[in-house]
C-alpha cells in the first residue's frame, strides 16, 4: 500500500481493535469479585487473571512491533485480532479459573499487537500532514478504553454477567477483522530473523515487572519476601541479559542505540510519565466520589465520564492542530493541562463539581500529550523502525500505568491499616466500583468508621499527589525535547 490519504475501512478496522486492547487492561477490576463468586475461588486467585493480561500484553508489544517490521504490519494486525477475539470467547466460556488465566494469556498477546501497529500502520500508509489526525483518534481511543474499563466492567458485571466483559470483544473483534481483511500492509523493512533470544529475555523482564508490581499489592509490611523478591530479582535478570544481549546482536527486538538517541529518550520519559498520571489519577476516582459523596456505585463510575469527554474533545483538537504547530508544542500543552488537571482534582476534591473539573482537564491534558507524542515517534523514526518506535511509547505508557495502578492500591491499603479493626480489611480489588463495597464499614463503631473513611481519602489523595508528580516530571521532560528539524529517519 502507497503512502496516501484517508482511508476509512482499514482506520475504522484499526480503532476497533485499539480500543478492546486498551479496554481490557482495566475492564476485569470490577468483576473480580463476581467472577470468583461464580467460579468458587478467592477474589486474590481471580487478580492473577487481571495480572497475567497485563504482564503477558507487556511482553506482547515489543515482540509483535518487532514482527510487524519484518514479517508486515497489516499479517500482524490481522493475528493479533484473531488471537485477542479468540482469547475473549474463551474467557467468556471459562468453566475454571485455569481456563480463564490460559485465557487471558492469549488475550494479552493478541492485545499487544493492537495499538503499536495501528500506529505503525498509520506512519507507513499516511502522508504526514494526516498523520497527526489519525494518531490523535488512535491515541485517545485507547486512552478512553482504560478510562472506561472499570465503570464498564462494573456495570456489566452487576447487570447480566461477568461473561459479558469478554463477550463484547466477539463481535467487536469480527468487525475489525471484516474492515481490515485482504488490506495489505507490508513492513518497509528488509526481511530478517526475529531475534527470539531477545524476545524471551524481554520477555521475562517486562513480564516480571509487572506481577512484581501486582505482588506489592499484598504485601503488609515489606517487599522483603521470597515471593516479592524473587520477581524483582528475575526482573532485573531479564532486563540486564536483555540489554547485554542486544547490544551485541545485528536484528534485535529493540535497537538500543535508538532508544538511547536524546532525540527519543525524551518522548519515552514523557510516555512513562503521562501512563502513571492517567492511570493514578482515575484508578480509584470512583471510590472517592462514593465515600467523599455518598455516591451510589453506578453513579460514582460516571464521574470518570469527565475525563473522557476531555480526552475525546482535545485528541480531536490536537490531530487538527498537527496541521499548523509542532508535536513539541503540543505535548508541552498537554503536559501543563495534565498537571493542572490533577492539581485541580487535589485542591478542589471538596465538591464534586471541583472534582469533575479537574477531571476534565486531565482528560483534555492526556488527549494533547499522546496522539503528538505518537507522531513525535513516527516522524523521528527510519521507516524500517515504525513498529520499534511505537511499541515503545505504547510499552512505556503501559509501564507507567501499571506502576500507577499498583501505588495508588498500596498507599490505598497502607492507608487503613492503623485505623481498621482486626475485623476490618480493605482490599481495593473488591471495593473498585463494587455494590455495597463499602458495607463493611456498617459493622464498625461510628468512631472507627469515620476514622477508616478518613484515612481510605487521605490514601486516595495520596495517589493522586504522586500522579501530579509524575505529571512534573513528565513536564520536565519537555524541556529536553529535539526540534523536529533534527529528525532521524532514515
Amino acid at each position: 500500500m502507497e503512502r496516501g490519504g484517508f482511508s476509512t475501512r482499514l482506520y475504522v478496522g484499526l480503532i476497533t481493535g485499539v480500543f478492546m486492547g486498551a479496554l481490557d487492561l482495566t475492564i476485569v477490576a470490577p468483576a473480580i469479585p463476581h467472577i470468583g463468586t461464580s467460579l468458587q475461588v478467592s477474589p486474590p486467585a481471580v487478580v492473577l487473571a487481571f495480572s497475567v493480561y497485563a504482564a503477558f500484553y507487556a511482553v506482547s508489544v515489543p515482540v509483535m512491533s518487532k514482527l510487524a517490521d519484518v514479517r508486515g504490519y497489516g499479517q500482524i494486525y490481522r493475528g493479533s485480532l484473531l488471537l485477542f477475539a479468540g482469547g475473549s470467547a474463551l474467557a467468556a466460556l471459562s468453566p475454571t479459573i485455569a481456563v480463564l488465566v490460559i485465557a487471558r494469556v492469549v488475550q494479552g498477546i493478541g492485545g499487544g499487537g493492537l495499538f503499536p501497529v495501528a500506529q505503525a500502520i498509520v506512519g507507513t500508509t499516511l502522508e504526514d500532514r494526516h498523520q497527526g489526525r489519525v494518531l490523535g483518534i488512535l491515541v485517545g481511543v485507547f486512552a478512553l478504553g482504560g478510562i472506561l474499563g472499570p465503570n464498564l466492567g462494573g456495570f456489566l458485571a452487576q447487570t447480566l454477567s461477568w461473561r459479558w466483559i469478554f463477550w463484547i470483544n466477539v463481535p467487536l473483534g469480527a468487525l475489525g477483522l471484516l474492515f481490515v481483511r485482504g488490506i495489505d500492509v507490508p513492513s518497509m523493512a528488509r526481511r530478517a530473523k526475529v531475534d527470539w533470544l531477545g524476545a524471551a529475555l524481554i520477555a521475562l523482564g517486562l513480564g516480571s515487572f509487572v506481577l512484581f508490581l501486582e505482588s506489592l499489592r499484598h504485601v503488609e509490611r515489606s517487599v522483603l519476601n521470597v515471593h516479592t523478591g524473587g520477581l524483582f530479582l528475575s526482573m532485573v535478570l531479564g532486563l540486564g541479559l536483555f540489554t547485554f544481549v542486544e547490544g551485541r546482536r545485528r536484528d534485535p527486538v529493540v535497537d538500543l542505540a535508538f532508544v538511547r538517541s536524546p532525540a527519543v529518550t525524551p518522548l519515552l520519559l514523557i510516555s512513562l510519565f503521562v501512563g502513571y498520571a492517567l492511570l493514578a489519577g482515575v484508578v480509584f476516582t470512583p471510590l472517592y466520589a462514593q465515600i467523599a459523596y455518598g455516591a451510589s456505585t453506578l453513579a460514582s463510575g460516571t464521574v470518570l465520564n469527565a475525563a473522557a469527554v476531555g480526552l475525546g474533545a482535545s485528541s480531536y483538537v490536537a490531530g487538527r492542530l498537527s496541521k499548523k504547530h509542532t508535536s513539541n508544542r503540543l505535548i508541552l500543552l498537554g503536559m501543563i493541562l495534565t498537571a493542572a488537571g490533577l492539581a485541580g482534582m487535589i485542591l478542589l476534591r471538596d465538591t464534586v463539581q471541583g472534582l469533575l473539573f479537574g477531571l476534565v482537564l486531565l482528560g483534555m491534558g492526556l488527549g494533547f500529550t499522546q496522539g503528538p507524542l505518537s507522531h513525535a515517534g513516527l516522524r523521528l523514526a527510519p521507516s524500517d523502525k515504525q513498529g520499534q518506535i511505537s511499541g515503545l511509547i505504547a510499552i512505556t505508557r503501559s509501564m507507567g500505568g501499571a506502576a500507577g495502578m499498583t501505588l495508588a492500591g498500596v498507599l490505598l491499603s497502607r492507608s487503613t491499616e492503623r485505623p481498621r479493626s482486626a475485623s476490618f480489611a480493605i482490599d481495593p480489588s473488591e471495593l473498585w466500583g463494587q455494590p455495597g463495597g463499602l458495607r463493611s464499614l456498617q459493622a464498625l463503631s461510628p468512631e472507627t468508621a469515620e476514622s477508616v473513611r478518613a484515612a481510605m481519602l487521605a490514601g486516595l489523595v495520596s495517589g493522586w499527589y504522586w500522579a501530579l508528580g509524575a505529571a512534573l516530571l513528565g513536564l520536565l521532560a519537555c524541556a529536553f525535547l529535539r526540534s523536529e528539524g533534527s529528525s532521524e529517519r532514515g
